[in-house]
């Protein structure tokens, strides 16, 4: 059975196409594994991050695989004093 996130139903109702991969896991992956697990090159590999502000605000960053998000930065780019995980 597989169940729809709601990033899925949103790509859905935009009528963007997509391909679903899946992969057996049993403990959380880094971006570089799950690529060689789907068969896909790493530069089109993504991470969502959610990190809190000092504010209790929470800001979503997506960054290529292979890269780390750079928290001044992000807090910069979000109008924060500061950002973490």
């Amino acid at each position: 059975m597989s169940l729809k996130t709601n990033a899925i139903r949103i790509v859905e109702t935009a009528k963007i196409d997509y391909v679903l991969h899946s992969y057996p896991c049993k403990e959380a992956l880094d971006a570089v594994t799950v690529a060689g697990k789907i068969g896909a090159e790493i530069e089109r590999v993504f991470k969502t991050l959610v990190t809190e502000g000092k504010s209790g605000n929470y800001y979503v960053f997506v960054v290529p695989g292979k890269e780390e998000l750079d928290l001044k930065k992000a807090a910069q780019s979000a109008g924060a004093k500061s950002v973490y995980m």
